[in-house]
């Protein structure tokens, strides 16, 4: 069992996020702007709440980043055409702001303020390790939120993707839990379309809609081709974002370094005291495996390529998946700051911190470290 979840995110209350963001209001602007609160509830879910209840198309709204389930979270949201009004639901509450002329996209944020209780921990020596990565950093490693969609799965679901087995990406997707029993029976009803959606109660609207195609049609492209398109591109993100993560993982431990577990027998290398090897690291933002990348000459490439060959990716890197790129180039600070970090209560077992990180980083990333440092 992965440690972080006897440590934090014990109820909501412990892992409060709030994003720093500022919409640009204009009178004239086409886009609404509203604010999202929620708690233990899944932001594509409510945001998928929000489509059907206002009947407007899931490809018209825009957010910075998806925020924790197991949390208390704060978001801006944009929908082009939305109603200047304010809405509610189950573990939600959605408020208008206003309008602009612009939607907001993925990383529009400045960063999110992060309230956690660590529990079940040496406070002190948490402390301790917390104020030492305020001053080295860390790297700026994807956390497991990035990977919910191949948590339970035995392949990331890209790699059957990018062989054009769209079969087993789906089943691989819609019979993953962490319910052995339901896993089997949801395997054991695949095909069995009316019967398996009795069963798989837990899937959106949006997720149900592939398989009323093959409920009709039993054509396995044609029922990937009509999930969201948010949720396509996360599937191929989440294996680009894997690949980074082992690649600087690579790097980190050829200096000083500790090692933690992560998911799906995954191992992050986080560094100890700061070395040339991380100082040069530092300075980086580097690239994610793509075309583009191999074709550009930058520090490390070496452990890169290694990746790509483990791998056996380079007869895919100019594939498309239903006519998206498989793997699209950009680039990633390989190591972050926390700022304005203040311990704000402290017992001699748990302890509760707050901390600013830039958009797209993560604070359980963070508390590993905090967590496996000496």
């Amino acid at each position: 069992m992965d440690i972080l979840k006897e440590k934090i995110k014990q109820n909501p209350q412990d892992f409060v996020v709030e994003e720093v963001f500022k919409p640009p209001l204009s009178l004239q602007g086409r886009f609404s702007y509203y604010r999202l609160e929620k708690v233990g509830r899944n932001t594509l879910d409510v945001l998928s709440e929000i489509s059907k209840r206002w009947r407007i198309p899931l490809s018209r709204f825009g957010f910075s980043g998806l925020k924790d389930k197991r949390a208390t979270t704060s978001q801006y949201i944009s929908i082009e055409g939305g109603p200047a009004k304010n809405l509610r639901g189950k573990g939600w509450k959605l408020t208008y702001i206003g309008k602009g002329k612009e939607g907001i996209e993925i990383g529009s944020a400045e960063g999110n303020l992060f309230t956690i209780t660590i529990r079940n921990v040496d406070a002190s020596r948490i402390a301790h390790n917390l104020k030492v990565i305020e001053e080295i950093g860390f790297v700026n490693y994807f956390g497991e939120q990035r990977f919910l969609s191949d948590l339970n799965t035995k392949k990331p679901i890209a790699y059957y993707l990018l062989r054009g087995d769209f079969e087993n990406a789906l089943k691989e997707y819609y019979t993953q839990s962490n319910n052995p029993f339901l896993r089997k029976k949801l395997r054991k009803l695949w095909g069995k379309w009316t019967l398996f959606l009795e069963e798989a109660k837990h899937l959106s609207q949006q997720e149900r809609v592939p398989i009323l195609v093959l409920k009709r049609t039993r054509d396995y492209e044609k029922a990937f081709r009509s999930l969201p398109k948010n949720l396509k591109l996360m599937f191929l993100f989440s294996y680009q974002s894997l690949l980074w993560n082992r690649t600087l993982a690579k790097i980190v431990s050829k200096g000083p370094h500790v090692k933690a577990p992560f998911i799906k027998r995954e191992r992050l290398c986080f560094y100890t005291p700061k070395s040339p090897l991380i100082e040069k690291l530092s300075s980086l933002e580097f690239p994610y495996i793509s075309k583009e990348a191999l074709e550009e000459e930058f520090p490390f490439k070496d452990e890169l390529m290694k990746t790509v060959e483990e791998e056996g990716l380079l007869p895919f890197l100019d594939a498309e998946v239903a006519k998206l790129k498989a793997f699209n180039p950009g680039k990633r600070r390989a190591v972050v700051h926390p700022k304005r970090m203040e311990v704000l209560y402290q017992t001699r077992k748990s302890i509760t911190v707050r901390f600013f990180l830039p958009s797209g980083s993560y604070a359980t990333v963070l508390i590993r470290k905090a967590i496996f440092l000496k």
